[in-house]
């Protein structure tokens, strides 16, 4: 399973809400593992968004 930090460190971003969700959104389920991911952090939405199969990511503590 990859870490979150494993793919760099945090950067915060204008919220992103994909296609047919409520415009104020902070987080959506991914529709391939159905993890919830956080809008406002990039690492997470390029995991999520731009690889067709994939695991949930091991958040941090």
């Amino acid at each position: 399973m990859t870490r979150l930090a494993e793919l760099g460190p945090p950067k915060r971003v204008t919220v992103y809400c994909p296609p047919g969700s409520k415009e104020d959104c902070d987080f959506y389920r991914c529709e391939t593992c159905g993890q919830f991911v956080d809008c406002k952090d990039i690492r997470q939405v390029m995991w999520h968004r731009f690889q067709d199969e994939h695991e949930p990511l091991e958040l941090d503590a």
